[in-house]
């Protein structure tokens, strides 16, 4: 109750931090609206197991990029959209961030526009933390695609009645385990250098980081309770369009409905977990500055 209480607080001070999360949330959802409708697509006409096709889907991925000419396409083409993307969202999280952060500050509202002063002063530096985070990104979601498949190979094999199930369970049970703190610390880094590259002239990745090492546990049981609501909306939000489509029930009103719903959600999710942060870092920092000192 304290974050949604804390993020309303700031959205109170500053109500122009709600106009780039609507935008992100009405992309985000399109994006996520399309590829179900695919992923939907794809089940009518799926036979295999799942385990199954995810590793002749990742055996193909490998297969093609480790041709020559196909490689060469994929890495310009990635190298092409992460800078589109670094400089689009260095343009809106500059401005938009500096915003946040001086509502979180208590700063008053100075005349003029706060967003564009952040782009001129943290335009540069946040087209940079730009590139290196897609860059991570990409590189870690590679990491979890191919450190899946050996667990999807033993949990196939062993619905199959091929090995001993305990074993392909266990395997699994490892992976997901390594997966998730793999996934705890890097979106812990991530979240937390944003904020800390606002604040911080130099080392800011440094300095997210031993926050984030530090205050490890606490945060993590709050990221946890973000994910359990964010997985359980989304699979009544899944569910929900697939029951209909099953039952042959949608229309472009309850389609658009649902799709709307999903947008509100979205838009008060990333608000408050984007205030979260950047109260959290903001927080913790001095919390550390002050033990120090101490």
């Amino acid at each position: 109750m304290e974050t949604i209480n804390n993020a309303v607080r700031l959205l109170a001070k500053r109500p122009s931090i709600l106009i780039l999360t609507i935008l992100t949330s009405i992309v985000l959802c399109v994006i996520e609206n399309l590829l179900m409708t695919l992923f939907y697509g794809m089940t009518m006409f799926k036979t295999g197991s799942p385990f199954d096709d995810y590793v002749n889907l990742v055996q193909f991925v490998i297969d093609t990029a480790l041709v020559p000419q196909t490689a060469v396409k994929i890495i310009i083409a990635l190298v092409v959209l992460v800078v589109a993307v670094a400089l689009v969202f260095g343009l809106l999280l500059s401005g938009y961030f500096n915003i946040l952060t001086n509502a979180v500050q208590g700063k008053p509202k100075k005349p003029g526009s706060e967003f564009l002063a952040g782009v001129k002063k943290y335009f540069f530096r946040m087209v940079s933390v730009n590139l290196w985070v897609l860059s991570s990104i990409i590189l870690f979601v590679i990491y979890v695609a191919i450190a899946a498949v050996p667990a999807a190979i033993f949990i196939d094999n062993a619905l199959n009645g091929e090995i001993n199930a305990v074993a392909g369970v266990l395997l699994f049970v490892v992976t997901i385990i390594v997966l998730f703190f793999s996934f705890a610390f890097f979106r812990q880094y991530i979240t937390f250098w944003y904020p800390s590259a606002i604040v911080n002239n130099k080392n800011h990745f440094k300095i997210a980081k031993n926050v984030s090492d530090k205050y490890f546990w606490p945060l993590l049981s709050r990221y946890i309770i973000f994910d359990i609501i964010l997985v359980l909306f989304d699979a009544i939000y899944v569910i929900a369009n697939f029951s209909m489509a099953n039952a042959q029930v949608v229309s472009g009103f309850t389609s658009n409905v649902l799709l709307i719903v999903n947008i509100v959600f979205k838009t008060i999710f990333i608000a408050v977990t984007v205030c979260f942060v950047f109260t959290s870092f903001h927080n913790l920092r001095q919390k550390s500055i002050q033990n120090v000192q101490i």
